[in-house]
């Protein structure tokens, strides 16, 4: 069976839909079989042990307390909004040669996986397009059709100018109707003056947030080297020089400016998550999953 997981397997695979149906059924298909399975179950009370009942749902902590076997009981999660931001601007579309999938490309990708795995779950899950402006702001829903009219808007989606991520997060206040799960996909080249207030109005509204950073394997590691001409993500202009003379400097910006970014996350108790294009997409979609299971346990 094809790797999927594998960003240059998948990235041959034409069309969102049938690369979320691959990479779901691949997922799935490297976990256990259970009632427990997926993150749309959760503990309601115990009952008394009969004979017959699966003895793998024995409380054990009780039985130390009580010396009675009791088994946990579990009842489906409610509806749980989810709403996916992606960053539409110039530099997500960018490209290199060590990757097979652009930035906003991989995003999609993870994106249209976990949607069908929420479609699966009966959650809701919206959609945010955003660079300097909102192209796209679609509610919250469940069913075949949206899940079918995300996938269409993503494909239909172009580069465009800058990233604007505090009117994104403000663009939708007014869907956050009860609690949910904020998921912000981008590789935040944008000033960070504002961001606190977008980041914070979540926080006001008790709305979780998955915050990903995500970047192209040329951005995090800088490996040019001989004169190279360099032109601006989002159309700050080119440069031409040595960049084993800017190497330095360059990384030490960048490590500052996530520093930045993860300060802001931290200071309402975020997590800011590394994403890489050439990262394996089962390890994505399960931090993904880890994330929600922990956030729902906090609840």
């Amino acid at each position: 069976m094809p790797d999927y997981f594998n960003p240059h397997v998948i990235a041959n695979v034409k069309g969102l839909e049938l690369r979320s149906t691959r990479l779901v059924e691949s997922f799935m298909a490297g976990m256990h079989k259970s009632r427990q399975l997926g993150i749309s179950t959760e503990f309601a009370q115990h009952r008394q042990y009969v004979a017959g009942d699966d003895t793998k749902h024995l409380d054990w902590k009780v039985f130390a307390k009580t010396d009675r076997y009791f088994i946990k009981q579990y009842e489906a999660e409610t509806n749980m909004p989810v709403y996916f931001l992606l960053d539409t601007s110039n530099s997500m579309f960018f490209k290199s040669d060590q990757a097979a999938m652009s930035k906003f490309e991989y995003c999609a990708t993870v994106l249209a996986t976990l949607a069908y795995l929420l479609t699966q779950q009966k959650d809701t899950f919206g959609l945010v397009l955003f660079d300097e402006k909102v192209h796209v702001n679609l509610a919250a829903k469940g069913s075949g059709v949206h899940y079918r009219n995300m996938l269409t808007l993503l494909e239909q989606a172009k580069a465009g100018g800058k990233t604007d991520i505090n009117s994104a997060l403000f663009a939708i206040v007014p869907q956050l109707k009860r609690r949910g799960i904020v998921v912000l996909l981008t590789d935040f080249i944008d000033s960070l003056d504002q961001l606190a207030m977008g980041v914070g109005q979540m926080s006001f509204r008790k709305q979780d947030m998955a915050l990903f950073h995500v970047e192209d394997p040329v951005e995090r590691d800088f490996p040019f080297g001989g004169q190279t001409i360099f032109l601006g993500p989002e159309q700050e202009g080119r440069l031409l020089c040595d960049p084993r003379d800017l190497r330095r400097a360059y990384l030490t910006a960048r490590r500052k400016h996530l520093g930045l970014v993860r300060e802001v996350c931290q200071q309402f108790r975020y997590d800011l998550e590394d994403l890489h294009t050439d990262s394996r997409l089962d390890e994505v979609l399960t931090r993904f999953l880890s994330i929600r299971l922990a956030r729902r346990r906090r609840r």
